[in-house]
């Protein structure tokens, strides 16, 4: 089955960082686009009102995302929901939350991440990427460079936080 959508999402390049078993992954949405707002059954004013937030606040569209760190391309699996009406996270009941902290295992080599969105229409878009370099914390890269190890091992780059 195809994903089809009438909007497009994107995301910040994704933060990735671990931590002894764990890696967190840090997942900002960065903007929603309405692809055809004119299939939309709205009258004028009310059009008018929808193009008047699509400008100012296009995240504000958004009623519910998901992200998926190990996606395999075939089966999305949801570890991490947000949803309009959430206000556990200390959000406007409003809207979403644009940010996610996904904590899962750690891996080596690249992870491919998906975001899922449903807007109030019930549009759904997506959008994967694949998360090549670990970031490591700052005690565990000044550890490596104190030993003298190398800043690359040619599969993984070491970047100090």
């Amino acid at each position: 089955m195809r994903f089809s959508s009438l909007q497009h999402l994107t995301i910040y390049p994704i933060e990735r960082r671990t931590e002894g078993a764990q890696e967190t992954l840090t997942v900002k949405l960065k903007n929603h686009v309405l692809l055809s707002p004119g299939a939309i059954n709205l009258d004028d004013a009310s059009r008018a009102r929808l193009q008047a937030v699509i400008e100012r606040e296009p995240l504000a569209l958004i009623d519910y995302w998901a992200v998926d760190p190990d996606y395999d391309g075939k089966v999305f699996r949801s570890v991490w929901q947000d949803y309009r009406g959430n206000t556990a996270s200390g959000q406007d009941e409003l809207r979403v939350a644009t940010q996610a902290l996904v904590t899962t295992s750690a891996k080596a080599g690249p992870r491919k991440v998906c975001v899922r969105a449903v807007d109030v229409f019930g549009f759904e878009a997506e959008v994967v990427s694949t998360v090549a370099n670990w970031t490591l914390p700052v005690e565990a890269a000044s550890q490596r460079l104190a030993a003298g190890a190398p800043a690359s091992d040619g599969q993984q780059s070491l970047s100090i936080q």
